[in-house]
């Protein structure tokens, strides 16, 4: 199992906070969300990083050898950071995840290690996201319809309101196989499509066109939460003693 964090953005709903800082490095209760990222994958089990980088990428690497001297980590540069989005991110980790099965993770989250090691620990499932269910969707959130057997038949904001089941919150694990038809369609539409600025939930929607099986998991009752604004910031604030009392 391997794992890949997108972190090339550059975080303009943070800004003036995020003008030289990765958004990753933000501190919060005093750690980096990358930080409690890591620590968190690694109560997990998994020992085999990637962190795609673009915005401030020599921040990131010098954290990271701060935080864990000892654990290797492959970095991979996003150089096109600024008119690229995650797609073409996740596409460049392609060599890294090669035939493996392996778990991607945006690198603005803010949670705690009991959902990742539940998140990991589910059988007959082998390829999930997790869905915040629970709570008021609105029109910026990545939403998921899903079927009868809790498979997602459709993701993206474009998703109705009324169809929703919940929110997708960068969290996502793949198979082997499936990682090796996503790293296709992801190329294709790199090159053939608008790969290069979209989000990867078009590369997830045109997998499940194509016959990808893609579990949702409710999460709902994990703290955890996307750091794109400042009140997503004073909210994360309020649950860091319950996080760190797990």
């Amino acid at each position: 199992m391997k794992c890949v964090i997108l972190a090339a953005g550059i975080g303009k709903r943070l800004q003036p906070l995020t003008n030289k800082l990765p958004k990753c490095l933000i501190r919060i209760g005093g750690m980096t969300l990358l930080e409690r990222t890591l620590r968190n994958v690694l109560s997990a089990g998994i020992r085999e990083f990637a962190i795609v980088t673009g915005f401030e990428e020599r921040k990131i690497r010098s954290a990271v050898s701060r935080y864990f001297p000892a654990l290797h980590v492959t970095f991979i540069d996003n150089e096109h950071y600024r008119v690229t989005n995650n797609a073409f991110s996740l596409f460049l980790a392609r060599k890294f995840v090669g035939q493996s099965p392996f778990l991607l993770l945006d690198s603005d989250l803010f949670l705690g290690n009991a959902l990742l090691e539940e998140f990991l620990d589910i059988p007959r499932r082998p390829n999930r996201l997790a869905v915040r269910v629970s709570g008021q969707h609105d029109t910026e959130e990545i939403r998921v319809r899903i079927n009868r057997w809790d498979h997602v038949v459709e993701i993206g904001k474009h998703v109705p309101l009324r169809e929703t089941y919940g929110e997708s919150v960068g969290i996502g694990l793949f198979s082997a196989p499936a990682a090796f038809q996503l790293f296709q369609i992801l190329g294709r539409r790199v090159v053939e499509g608008p790969g290069k600025t979209e989000f990867y939930e078009a590369a997830f929607q045109q997998g499940i066109g194509e016959g990808l099986k893609l579990w949702a998991v409710d999460i709902s009752r994990f703290p955890v939460l996307e750091i794109d604004t400042p009140e997503d910031l004073e909210r994360a604030e309020k649950l860091v003693e319950t996080l760190d009392h797990e």
